[in-house]
């Protein structure tokens, strides 16, 4: 994917996804609240969700790979921005 993709909320919010290459992705959106879990192991991240979701989790595919890792990069009120490494 060389191009901007739009994900969407249950609420029609949008989420942006932009690749930066090497796969990477960075995915972010406007939110007032959203939950984090932990992988099994509890050393990383295992799932986001924004509320309207999409709900975003390792081993999940949203057309541009499957998600392997994510990292929150930034999360103040009313926005979320995580970064995402996926299986090319």
């Amino acid at each position: 994917m060389t191009k901007t993709l739009t994900l969407h909320s249950r609420y029609g919010d949008k989420r942006t996804v932009t690749p930066n290459g090497h796969g990477i992705y960075t995915i972010e959106g406007k939110t007032h609240y959203y939950r984090v879990g932990m992988s099994d192991d509890n050393t990383k991240v295992g799932y986001f969700d924004p509320e309207g979701g999409p709900f975003i989790s390792v081993g999940s595919d949203y057309g541009f790979g499957t998600i392997n890792e994510i990292f929150v990069e930034k999360s103040e009120q009313g926005n979320f921005k995580i970064r995402v490494e996926v299986e090319q």
